[in-house]
């Protein structure tokens, strides 16, 4: 009897699109030369490869390969994970791997049979999503973080609950302390009081068991989500003052170590601050993005957390109008275009209007709007690092 025969062969794609057909028998390689091959493909092809034989399945789960997958895929550029929130019927998480992929999305299930509302955050590896559940007078919202790649998940506890409550969530990691955290702002009414509107703000470290009050936010502070995540603060733009010719613009941050607010120094830029403008991280740095006086788009980085003289204008750029987009299209802060993430070529990926995904050459002022099959009308996306780390055991790393 031939040795081979009834032995399970494993192959392995060598290629972006799993549907590729072009495969490599793998059965003869060392596991150290296995593993490196898999480490350098795409997490699409990984997931694929899993679930065609057990051999492969056996490979994918050795627990040698997430951290080399996490060392290449660190020098890559991010990829994304992408909502669907247009129609409540047809809410869906699509993944779209930056690498490559034939630029085409690729449907991600939710865990636990959750019905995603919300992308509250994503960090490390992780995602955290948000699920309405209902009871009663008192409508809220659930939580999970997991990794959409491997399924496991940490469900947050439910926190208090009030009467016709309005809630924002942020989430992070801060890397003085090592912690992922949940801030979640609720807004509600009292019953009984004079003041009947009030407002908490509560914090969760993943890893407890409980919620912690952390008294009221500012102020200034305005129901709305965290734009970004800076050197482990969460940032909002929030309204600061209301001068004689309207509402004027800051920036507040909550540190997830200190656990506190505090202001950030605007860009020195009279017209973001008197006409708005959105946050984004650009290589790890803040950044606002804002339309001028000269019916340009300017991007300011603050350089320097916290440092006012840090910010620098970096970029300046007229309006552009992804392809398909009606030429009389007005811009307002609404339509301001939305910073994803720098890409390794220097290129910069934009949003515009939840709707389309444009990438930005600032050396030769080119934009360039993405084709890509499959994504949704209107969606709101995040970078996101792929890794193959369970929930549990990413919260153990060291970043």
């Amino acid at each position: 009897m031939d040795p081979e025969e009834g032995r399970e062969k494993a192959e392995v794609i060598l290629a972006d699109d799993p549907s590729n057909k072009t495969m490599v028998q793998i059965d003869h390689l060392p596991p150290e030369i296995l593993l490196d091959i898999l480490s350098r493909l795409p997490i699409t092809s990984l997931i694929h490869f899993k679930t065609t034989s057990h051999a492969g399945y056996n490979l994918i789960t050795d627990p040698r390969l997430p951290p080399m997958f996490r060392n290449r895929v660190s020098d890559s550029n991010p990829c994304l994970i992408l909502f669907n929130y247009n129609s409540p019927g047809s809410r869906q998480l699509y993944f779209l791997d930056s690498e490559g992929c034939g630029r085409r999305v690729w449907k991600i299930g939710a865990p636990q049979h959750s019905k995603v509302s919300n992308l509250v955050g994503s960090c490390n590896g992780l995602l955290c999503v948000s699920y309405p559940t209902v009871g009663g007078s008192f409508a809220t919202h659930s939580l999970l973080i997991y990794n959409p790649f491997v399924r496991d998940a940490v469900r947050v506890p439910p926190a208090n609950r009030f009467l016709n409550q309005s809630e924002v969530f942020g989430f992070g990691f801060h890397p003085r302390t090592g912690e992922f955290k949940v801030v979640r702002i609720v807004y509600y009414e009292k019953i009984m009081t004079v003041a009947s509107l009030a407002a908490d703000v509560e914090v969760f470290t993943v890893g407890t068991t409980e919620w912690r009050k952390k008294g009221a936010p500012p102020p200034q502070f305005t129901v709305g989500p965290s734009e970004a995540l800076v050197e482990g603060s969460l940032h909002w733009v929030v309204v600061v003052e209301m001068g004689g010719g309207g509402p004027m613009f800051g920036i507040l941050s909550f540190d997830l170590a200190d656990e506190v607010f505090e202001e950030i120094p605007h860009p020195p830029c009279q017209r973001l601050v008197s006409h708005g403008y959105s946050l984004s991280a650009l290589n790890e740095c803040l950044s606002a993005v804002g339309l001028v006086e000269t019916g340009h788009f300017d991007i300011w980085v603050m350089k320097q957390h916290h440092v006012k003289e840090s910010w620098v204008k970096q970029f300046s750029f007229d309006p552009y109008l992804p392809r398909g987009w009606p030429i009389n299209t007005s811009w307002s802060v609404s339509r301001l275009p939305k910073i994803i993430c720098a890409l390794k070529n220097g290129e910069i990926l934009l949003q515009y209007n939840n709707r389309s995904l444009v990438s930005y050459d600032p050396v030769e002022n080119r934009f360039t709007t993405l084709q890509i099959s499959g994504l949704p009308d209107q969606f709101q996306a995040l970078p996101f690092l792929p890794s193959l780390f369970s929930a549990k055991a990413t919260m153990n790393l060291q970043f």
